[in-house]
């Protein structure tokens, strides 16, 4: 007579199975299910009904090859790469400031949060790129 150790082992193992096995059939069936729906969206089973019921085209003749004309053969092309001038367009990193004295600034200022201070606001800034074209930042006046 088997323990209750063995007993409950075995039921286990009599669970376990049964649930991989009722796993394995949904699986199944998921997959069946989707390959179902490819083939209705698909309309592959439709079109080759009607197909059956229709008249079958005809092949169509191809073309005979042509014999190339021309008085040089096929060959790689040559040349010498020149590149495109500069056009400008931008500005040319990195900016620098000349003058720190050059500087304009607001009269009246950027008030701080709490009101107890007046910070001073740039008006103009001027500086110069990397090509030594002059570039000017205008701020507007704090509100």
């Amino acid at each position: 007579m088997p323990t209750n150790e063995e007993l409950r082992r075995a039921s286990g193992r009599a669970m376990e199975e049964s649930r991989r096995a009722g796993g394995r059939a949904m699986e199944v069936n998921r997959r069946a299910g989707g390959q179902a729906m490819i083939a209705q969206r698909t309309g592959k089973a439709v079109a080759a009904d009607i197909n059956v019921l229709t008249k079958p085209q005809q092949a169509r003749k191809t073309l005979k090859p042509i014999a190339p004309v021309g008085a040089l053969p096929a060959s790689r092309g040559r040349g010498e790469y020149t590149p495109p001038a500069a056009t400008g367009g931008g500005i040319a990193s990195p900016l620098t400031e000349s003058s720190y004295a050059a500087r304009e600034w607001w009269g009246g200022g950027l008030p701080s949060s709490d009101g107890l201070f007046i910070l001073p606001a740039a008006k103009r800034v001027v500086m110069t790129d990397a090509n030594g074209a002059e570039v000017i930042f205008d701020y507007a006046e704090p509100a």
